[in-house]
């Protein structure tokens, strides 16, 4: 990396390393002084896919028709925006998550907003959408990141986990096309590309890491395969990983890749909390909505320290705890919720909970790696 390069991403990484200072006083001393690092957005919306690990892959009628309205409506966003810079104030994250963002109208609205509140606003895309038009504009957004999801290089593979018309050619297409335009413009943009590890696919990750995780400005994130809430157990059966020995192998090659200087977004911790989550739940109890399996190597968890999730309208510090309120029907503002006595006592309940929780927009990474994958973006 070059030096200016460098003393870029330095200057633009103060912001989130002030909110990364103040998660550390507020962890551990009585004073609170934390702000959200990143706030996450979650909401019903229309989706192009019916991915088989997905809701919309297998419900049907009625429940399908649910998974594309929101009490949470677009109108809405301008005065969220808004809030949250009140809150988190620059370099504040928003990971919105909603069917396919790039589905929504108003999106290159908010983002103009965003970048002028000097927020960071991000999404994931399967990358259907994105043709040379879409790239150009997407750069020209300013955006900070941009997840793209991939099960593997290999359609045959790819496509029985996300079936459609030339899916894989697509997806590929969208990270080449905007990769392109970022190196065209010299952008900030970063891709982040994500691979979600199940049976099918479990040496997939290992390829699309060979394929970009070299590139500066990319980054590969693993995750591993969960249930889903009312998931038909025929998709159960044939995402569910049954060799742990070939997982565990897996992990330890994904290792020495992250050493050798591949752009892993995962720290060992992680890595070996995909193997525990399988190995310690035969019975598969544990589902993206409950979790059973224990982190007993857990000191307990801070999310609520520096996250925000609002849940179709729901403000919660985690998403396995109750609401602090809701942004459709209650007069406080997020800043009025995130410093209210219910939150402390919730953050108290947090710093208990030891359940291992293996999504990357839950597991607590130490700051070190943070720096090293922050750098590499």
């Amino acid at each position: 990396m070059k030096l200016r390069s460098l003393l870029q991403k330095v200057l633009r990484g103060l912001p989130y390393l002030g909110k990364e200072i103040r998660a550390q006083v507020s962890d551990h001393t009585p004073i609170f002084i934390g702000k959200p690092r990143v706030v996450h957005i979650l909401r019903n919306a229309p989706c192009n896919a019916r991915c088989i690990m997905c809701e919309f892959g297998y419900r049907k009628g009625a429940d399908f028709r649910a998974l594309f309205k929101s009490p949470l409506t677009d109108d809405i966003f301008p005065t969220l925006l808004q809030q949250i810079h009140e809150l988190g104030g620059r370099g504040t994250m928003i990971s919105y998550t909603a069917g396919e963002p790039l589905m929504c109208r108003p999106m290159f609205d908010w983002l103009e907003q965003a970048r002028k509140l000097s927020l960071d606003l991000r999404f994931t895309t399967n990358g259907y959408l994105v043709d040379e038009e879409m790239a150009r504009q997407l750069v020209a957004a300013d955006m900070f990141n941009i997840g793209v999801s991939l099960e593997s290089l290999d359609p045959a593979i790819n496509e029985q986990i996300r079936p459609f018309p030339e899916g894989t050619a697509k997806t590929i297409r969208a990270i080449d096309l905007l990769l392109q335009e970022k190196q065209k413009h010299r952008s900030r943009l970063s891709i982040n590309i994500k691979c979600t590890i199940s049976q099918i696919n479990i040496d997939a990750v290992v390829g699309i890491l060979e394929r970009w995780g070299k590139i500066d400005g990319v980054i590969v994130t693993p995750q591993m395969f969960e249930v889903q809430r009312d998931m038909p157990p025929a998709i159960k059966d044939k995402l569910w990983l049954t060799d742990l020995g070939k997982l565990e192998a897996t992990m330890q090659r994904l290792k020495a890749m992250r050493n050798a200087g591949y752009n892993l977004n995962a720290d060992d911790q992680a890595l070996d909390s995909f193997v525990r989550l399988y190995r310690d739940d035969p019975q598969r109890q544990s589902s993206f909505v409950h979790k059973t399996v224990e982190d007993l190597n857990g000191h307990g968890c801070n999310i609520g320290t520096d996250n925000l999730f609002i849940v179709n309208g729901e403000v919660k510090l985690c998403p396995y705890y109750p609401a602090l309120g809701n942004v459709l029907t209650d007069r406080a503002t997020l800043k009025d919720m995130w410093y209210s006595e219910k939150a402390q006592k919730i953050r108290a309940d947090i710093k208990r909970c030891r359940l291992l929780c293996t999504l990357s927009c839950l597991r607590r990474v130490p700051l070190s790696h943070k720096i090293k994958t922050f750098l590499k973006m």
